[in-house]
């Protein structure tokens, strides 16, 4: 019995330090687990807060760099404000004598427009004390029209009165329409009034020049109604031309319709003969689809001309085709006449080529006096040929003395062998063995 009791003791006792060591135990791995996720988890927490650092620094570094950027332009906007201030501050007198001793004409120019844009009564003297300096003739023609240009928007009987305190006639003139242009571009109908002034009307011609250019870029219409209603000859022509050029600006259908619908047949010339000269060269398909509808018109005849002379400077071909198809006339003769001279230039054998393949007559005769002279300054002897048979004497004459003494100046002796057997009359002769020298112009045509 207590031999039992003993055992079961043992087995008690036993079982409670197996237990306590398993516990024990079982505590132990607990905590060694715990410890490794701990340091595993601190170690992700270690790399992910340098990652973050480093991304931090990053974008520290990038709004570093913003900032700096932003600072250096907002700092050169500064600088460059300040500077401008500077200008402002330091007076008209200072940009006015950079404008002197400026040499670029680009700068020169960009720099009296600064100058002029700040100019008024408080600063006009110490401008005209720079302009002293500068002569007051055409060579500085630009420089006193921005002047007075800038002048007459506050007071334009003062800058008349100086444009003729430093010239007269014909050069104060000149000078005084520069006035009246900017006045008129302000208030047209005060700048009119000056005009038709009595005193004022030796030199009213001249004068409307700068008034239409003024009034036409404030009110067009008005300045067209105004010069549609003047009387006068070639000067009144010329103010229509100036109106073309700016119902162009408003488009090419305007300005045509406008041309269109003037009933004074010089001015409606002038009109048609400025916009032919404005559009020809670049838009000769154009201009050649509007002519079409005036090809009998004496109106439209120089405006013909113009067309053929620049049309065929880039498509002879083309040009010549058009001119063909027209009916015959003034208006084909001249377009014609001009397209021989520049193809001439370019394919003497093709032109030629037209030309023969061409119904003798009347009609050519234009055509084959501008062949002739531009062959002639290279093959004066085989251009001869060409001025022979042109049909209208006063033409045909005119030509043959002008290639002739081409000829003369290539070769001497050829002439001299020909000019017996030609059947010329003795003047012509005389005239064709004495040849003018060529100015420099006329060489430098040649080339």
């Amino acid at each position: 019995m207590e031999s039992k009791l003993w055992f079961y003791a043992y087995v008690t006792l036993g079982g409670a330090v197996l237990f306590a060591g398993g516990y024990y135990l079982g505590l132990s791995g607990k905590t060694d687990t715990s410890i490794e996720a701990q340091k595993i988890v601190s170690d992700q927490k270690k790399k992910e807060s340098k990652k973050d650092l480093q991304q931090a620094g990053l974008k520290a570094e990038s709004n570093e760099v913003s900032s700096d950027m932003v600072a250096n332009s907002s700092e050169k906007q500064n600088e460059s404000y300040y500077l401008m201030e500077e200008r402002r501050r330091s007076g008209i007198r200072e940009i006015l004598d950079q404008f002197v001793n400026e040499t670029n004409p680009v700068y020169k120019y960009a720099t009296l427009a600064e100058a002029m844009k700040q100019l008024n009564s408080d600063n006009l003297d110490a401008t005209l004390e720079v302009f002293e300096s500068i002569p007051f003739g055409f060579e500085n023609m630009q420089e006193y029209r921005m002047l007075l240009y800038a002048w007459s928007q506050f007071d334009p009987y003062g800058a008349i009165d100086y444009c003729k305190s430093r010239a007269s006639g014909m050069g104060a003139g000149f000078a005084v329409s520069g006035v009246l242009e900017g006045w008129a571009s302000r208030n047209p109908r005060e700048a009119l009034a000056w005009v038709e002034k009595p005193e004022n009307q030796v030199m009213a011609k001249l004068y409307n020049f700068g008034l239409i250019k003024g009034w036409a870029s404030k009110d067009l219409d008005g300045a067209s109604e105004y010069v549609m209603n003047m009387e006068g000859g070639d000067e009144v022509e010329k103010l229509a031309g100036t109106l073309a050029e700016f119902y162009n600006k408003r488009g090419f259908g305007e300005a045509s319709s406008w041309a269109e619908k003037i009933e004074n047949p010089k001015l409606k010339e002038a009109a048609f003969t400025k916009l032919s000269r404005s559009l020809a060269r670049d838009k000769p398909e154009q201009m050649a689809s509007w002519l079409e509808q005036h090809s009998d018109k004496k109106y439209a005849t120089k405006a013909f001309e113009n067309l053929g002379l620049r049309w065929s400077e880039t498509d002879p071909e083309s040009a010549i085709d058009y001119f063909s198809g027209l009916a015959e006339g003034k208006n084909q003769e001249l377009g014609v006449k001009n397209i021989i001279g520049n193809w001439a230039k370019k394919d003497p054998l093709a032109a030629g080529t037209w030309l023969n393949e061409q119904p003798a007559g009347p009609r050519l005769d234009s055509a084959l006096a501008s062949y002739a002279s531009t062959v002639s300054r290279d093959d004066a002897g085989s251009a001869m040929e060409w001025a022979v048979s042109i049909s209208e004497e006063k033409l045909q004459q005119k030509t043959i003395r002008s290639v002739g003494q081409e000829w003369y100046r290539q070769d001497k002796n050829a002439v001299e062998a020909w000019l017996p057997e030609s059947g010329l009359s003795e003047d012509l002769q005389k005239s064709i063995r004495n040849p003018p020298k060529k100015n420099w112009w006329q060489s430098l045509r040649d080339l």
